[in-house]
């Protein structure tokens, strides 16, 4: 910038943020996990959200095997990952010499060293 010229960003911004922004919260809000309407229902009659939304149902046995319940399809599967659809969600599971023992239309067990399980 020249010599002399002082810029007015830093006054424009501040009067902007006045007028602009006036009213709405420009602070980073934590996002609620919304429930679905079917989970919603599940919990006033007091049944399993898996049985009515078909959430899915992963059980583990230590860090060797999972039963995963409820899911629709498999996305991925290789040695080191198995990404399956379900419903609600996909989910991601990371681990080594991962295999699939068996699955059927809405169950499935996988064995192999499990890292980690991501909901995505």
């Amino acid at each position: 910038m020249a010599k002399g010229l002082k810029s007015s960003h830093e006054k424009f911004k501040k009067k902007s943020k006045d007028t602009l922004y006036k009213g709405i919260d420009t602070k980073k809000r934590k996002v609620q996990p919304r429930s679905s309407y079917l989970e919603e229902l599940s919990s006033h009659l007091n049944l399993p959200a898996d049985m009515i939304a078909g959430a899915p149902i992963i059980t583990a046995t230590g860090r060797n095997e999972i039963c995963l319940e409820n899911y629709k399809s498999i996305i991925e599967y290789n040695g080191d990952i198995v990404k399956v659809q379900t419903k609600a969600c996909k989910i991601c599971i990371e681990g080594e010499e991962l295999n699939i023992l068996y699955f059927t239309d809405d169950e499935m067990r996988i064995r192999g060293y499990i890292k980690a399980i991501y909901y995505m």
